[in-house]
């Protein structure tokens, strides 16, 4: 009887396995076919983008130095301000990106008696360092460059005397 109960044990667990077997392999043929979709969905966009990059490449974009003549003034003193405006805005931009000091944001954070790390870690690398001839000032950072693209270099700077602040300006102050 044992014996009987075993074979009988042995063959549901062998058509179980069948069983969830066959649902695995719906399951796996479900996936397949997802993917063969997918497969041809992006076989047919691969095709119509090579077509349109064959297109694109045979249509001749050779801009010619003389085509350009055609966006600058002609008159030479208007020529020459564009250039000069384009010069101060491309200095400008340089300007811009040397670090945290070109943003008033920085400089209102800047208080006396910060440490000579906190003012580089604030305001970044200064454009110049330069001693002091003042008994009551040792070492003096520079920040300088055109922020406003009008041809003339802002200046700011921080005083230091034993590695603390002891007055500074802001590049952006207004003038008085």
């Amino acid at each position: 009887m044992v014996s009987n109960l075993r074979k009988l044990l042995i063959a549901h667990t062998l058509m179980l396995f069948c069983y969830s077997s066959l649902f695995a392999s719906n399951d796996i043929a479900l996936q397949i076919g997802k993917l063969e979709k997918r497969l041809s969905t992006l076989e047919r966009e691969n095709k119509k983008l090579t077509e349109r990059v064959i297109e694109l490449g045979k249509i001749q974009t050779n801009v010619k130095a003389s085509d350009l003549t055609a966006y600058l003034a002609q008159n030479e003193d208007d020529k020459n301000k564009f250039l000069e405006v384009f010069r101060h805005e491309l200095k400008s931009n340089i300007d811009k990106s040397r670090g945290p000091w070109t943003k008033p944001e920085g400089w209102e954070t800047i208080r006396n008696r910060m440490s000579e790390f906190s003012v580089r870690e604030t305001l970044g690398k200064p454009t110049r360092i330069r001693p002091s001839v003042k008994p009551s000032i040792e070492i003096v950072y520079m920040y300088v460059g055109d922020l406003n693209s009008d041809g003339v270099d802002e200046e700011g700077y921080v005083n230091f005397k034993d590695k603390r602040v002891v007055s500074f300006k802001s590049p952006h102050a207004k003038e008085d």
